[in-house]
Protein backbone atom coordinates (compact mmCIF):
# COMPACT_ATOMS: atom_id res chain seq x y z
CA UNK A 1 0.00 0.00 0.00
CA UNK A 2 0.91 3.47 -0.51
CA UNK A 3 1.72 6.38 1.48
CA UNK A 4 1.10 9.74 -0.37
CA UNK A 5 1.61 13.06 1.03
CA UNK A 6 0.63 16.38 -0.83
CA UNK A 7 3.32 19.97 0.52
CA UNK A 8 2.74 23.52 -0.02
CA UNK A 9 5.75 25.01 -0.66
CA UNK A 10 6.46 28.94 0.23
CA UNK A 11 9.84 31.19 -0.67
CA UNK A 12 10.01 34.25 1.78
CA UNK A 13 6.04 33.40 3.34
CA UNK A 14 4.59 33.23 -0.12
CA UNK A 15 3.20 30.45 -2.07
CA UNK A 16 5.82 28.65 -4.86
CA UNK A 17 4.27 25.46 -5.76
CA UNK A 18 3.62 22.13 -3.99
CA UNK A 19 5.37 18.54 -4.20
CA UNK A 20 3.48 14.67 -3.92
CA UNK A 21 5.67 12.55 -1.88
CA UNK A 22 4.59 8.75 -2.57
CA UNK A 23 6.23 6.22 -0.16
CA UNK A 24 6.02 2.34 -1.23
CA UNK A 25 6.92 0.04 1.25
CA UNK A 26 8.12 -3.72 0.29
CA UNK A 27 9.70 -6.72 2.00
CA UNK A 28 13.22 -5.66 0.55
CA UNK A 29 13.01 -2.24 0.87
CA UNK A 30 11.16 1.17 -0.16
CA UNK A 31 10.26 2.86 -3.14
CA UNK A 32 9.77 6.85 -3.48
CA UNK A 33 9.01 9.72 -5.56
CA UNK A 34 8.78 13.35 -4.83
CA UNK A 35 7.41 15.64 -7.83
CA UNK A 36 7.51 19.22 -7.15
CA UNK A 37 6.08 21.77 -9.13
CA UNK A 38 7.72 25.43 -8.61
CA UNK A 39 6.51 29.01 -9.52
CA UNK A 40 8.41 32.80 -9.38
CA UNK A 41 9.85 33.89 -7.11
CA UNK A 42 11.52 30.47 -8.27
CA UNK A 43 12.73 29.82 -11.26
CA UNK A 44 9.92 28.20 -12.52
CA UNK A 45 10.08 24.29 -13.45
CA UNK A 46 9.35 20.61 -12.25
CA UNK A 47 11.97 18.55 -9.93
CA UNK A 48 11.17 14.48 -9.49
CA UNK A 49 13.19 12.49 -7.38
CA UNK A 50 13.29 9.19 -7.37
CA UNK A 51 14.80 6.62 -4.54
CA UNK A 52 14.69 3.00 -4.23
CA UNK A 53 15.87 1.92 -1.16
CA UNK A 54 17.42 -1.36 0.70
CA UNK A 55 15.95 -3.02 3.75
CA UNK A 56 18.04 -0.77 6.07
CA UNK A 57 16.77 2.32 4.19
CA UNK A 58 20.39 2.97 2.59
CA UNK A 59 20.13 4.40 -0.77
CA UNK A 60 20.84 1.38 -3.65
CA UNK A 61 19.40 4.08 -6.72
CA UNK A 62 18.33 7.97 -6.77
CA UNK A 63 17.74 9.96 -9.53
CA UNK A 64 16.60 13.82 -9.72
CA UNK A 65 14.91 15.16 -12.78
CA UNK A 66 15.08 19.09 -13.40
CA UNK A 67 12.96 20.54 -15.84
CA UNK A 68 13.03 24.11 -16.24
CA UNK A 69 14.84 26.07 -19.10
CA UNK A 70 16.52 22.94 -19.91
CA UNK A 71 16.46 19.31 -18.57
CA UNK A 72 19.06 17.88 -16.24
CA UNK A 73 19.51 14.05 -15.06
CA UNK A 74 21.07 13.42 -12.42
CA UNK A 75 21.50 9.64 -10.99
CA UNK A 76 23.15 7.80 -8.42
CA UNK A 77 23.01 3.75 -8.71
CA UNK A 78 25.02 1.36 -5.80
CA UNK A 79 26.71 -1.26 -7.45
CA UNK A 80 27.76 -3.20 -4.62
CA UNK A 81 28.67 -6.13 -7.07
CA UNK A 82 30.97 -4.12 -8.50
CA UNK A 83 32.35 -2.35 -5.26
CA UNK A 84 31.27 1.07 -6.87
CA UNK A 85 28.89 3.64 -6.64
CA UNK A 86 27.75 5.32 -10.71
CA UNK A 87 27.19 8.76 -10.14
CA UNK A 88 25.50 10.02 -13.99
CA UNK A 89 24.92 13.45 -15.29
CA UNK A 90 23.85 13.71 -18.70
CA UNK A 91 26.07 11.86 -20.85
CA UNK A 92 28.69 12.06 -18.18
CA UNK A 93 29.57 8.69 -15.62
CA UNK A 94 31.68 8.65 -12.70
CA UNK A 95 32.61 5.72 -10.62
CA UNK A 96 33.50 6.02 -7.10
CA UNK A 97 34.50 3.08 -4.87
CA UNK A 98 31.71 1.81 -2.57
CA UNK A 99 32.70 2.44 0.96
CA UNK A 100 29.87 1.67 3.00
CA UNK A 101 26.01 2.63 3.00
CA UNK A 102 24.78 5.88 2.15
CA UNK A 103 21.70 8.56 2.13
CA UNK A 104 20.50 10.37 -0.92
CA UNK A 105 18.60 13.38 0.17
CA UNK A 106 15.28 11.48 -0.24
CA UNK A 107 16.31 8.79 1.86
CA UNK A 108 17.90 10.52 4.34
CA UNK A 109 14.15 12.69 5.18
CA UNK A 110 12.68 9.00 5.04
CA UNK A 111 15.06 8.22 7.46
CA UNK A 112 14.18 10.61 10.28
CA UNK A 113 10.82 9.63 11.74
CA UNK A 114 12.52 6.73 12.62
CA UNK A 115 15.88 8.20 14.58
CA UNK A 116 16.10 6.89 17.57
CA UNK A 117 17.89 10.52 18.81
CA UNK A 118 17.69 12.40 22.39
CA UNK A 119 17.69 16.42 22.23
CA UNK A 120 21.37 17.63 21.48
CA UNK A 121 22.63 14.23 20.43
CA UNK A 122 24.00 14.04 16.82
CA UNK A 123 24.69 11.51 14.06
CA UNK A 124 26.61 11.78 10.81
CA UNK A 125 25.41 9.76 7.72
CA UNK A 126 27.58 9.30 4.52
CA UNK A 127 26.27 10.75 1.07
CA UNK A 128 27.23 10.78 -2.35
CA UNK A 129 30.25 13.58 -2.75
CA UNK A 130 30.22 13.99 1.51
CA UNK A 131 28.17 13.74 4.44
CA UNK A 132 25.20 15.06 6.74
CA UNK A 133 25.28 15.62 10.13
CA UNK A 134 21.72 15.38 11.86
CA UNK A 135 21.04 17.16 14.93
CA UNK A 136 17.86 16.56 17.51
CA UNK A 137 16.37 19.41 18.33
CA UNK A 138 14.00 20.00 21.68
CA UNK A 139 10.56 19.10 20.85
CA UNK A 140 7.89 22.05 19.90
CA UNK A 141 4.28 21.92 20.14
CA UNK A 142 2.30 23.09 17.67
CA UNK A 143 -1.40 23.37 17.90
CA UNK A 144 -1.82 20.34 21.10
CA UNK A 145 0.69 17.81 19.54
CA UNK A 146 4.60 17.29 20.03
CA UNK A 147 6.86 17.62 16.95
CA UNK A 148 10.23 16.28 16.72
CA UNK A 149 12.61 18.73 15.56
CA UNK A 150 16.00 17.97 13.44
CA UNK A 151 19.04 20.48 12.31
CA UNK A 152 20.75 19.13 9.04
CA UNK A 153 24.00 20.27 8.28
CA UNK A 154 25.42 21.47 6.16
CA UNK A 155 22.43 23.65 4.41
CA UNK A 156 20.68 24.09 7.92
CA UNK A 157 17.86 22.20 7.24
CA UNK A 158 14.80 22.37 10.05
CA UNK A 159 12.51 19.33 9.54
CA UNK A 160 9.29 18.34 12.09
CA UNK A 161 8.23 15.35 12.70
CA UNK A 162 4.73 15.03 13.58
CA UNK A 163 3.26 11.24 14.77
CA UNK A 164 6.00 9.22 12.20
CA UNK A 165 5.17 11.81 9.24
CA UNK A 166 7.42 14.43 8.01
CA UNK A 167 5.33 17.80 8.76
CA UNK A 168 7.42 20.95 8.10
CA UNK A 169 11.01 21.48 6.29
CA UNK A 170 12.06 24.92 6.25
CA UNK A 171 15.98 26.35 5.01
CA UNK A 172 17.97 29.12 4.01
CA UNK A 173 17.62 29.36 0.35
CA UNK A 174 19.73 33.02 -0.72
CA UNK A 175 17.82 36.15 1.64
CA UNK A 176 14.41 34.28 1.87
CA UNK A 177 13.25 31.22 4.04
CA UNK A 178 11.84 28.43 1.75
CA UNK A 179 9.01 26.13 3.59
CA UNK A 180 7.83 22.73 2.16
CA UNK A 181 4.52 21.95 5.04
CA UNK A 182 2.53 18.86 4.60
CA UNK A 183 -1.14 19.47 3.71
CA UNK A 184 -2.55 15.70 3.85
CA UNK A 185 -1.56 12.51 4.24
CA UNK A 186 -3.01 9.15 2.71
CA UNK A 187 -2.34 5.68 3.61
CA UNK A 188 -0.66 3.90 7.10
Amino acid sequence: MKEVYRYAYHYAGRPVGEGRLEVERRKRGVRASLEAEFLPPLPPGRQRWQTELDAEGFSLRFQERVEGKEVRVFTVERLEEEGVVLVSQGKESLAYPYLAPYHDPLSLFLALPGLALEPGEVVRFPMPGGRVYVERLPDVEVEGKARRQYRLRPGLSLVQVEEGRLVRVAQQVGRHVFEAVLLEAEGP
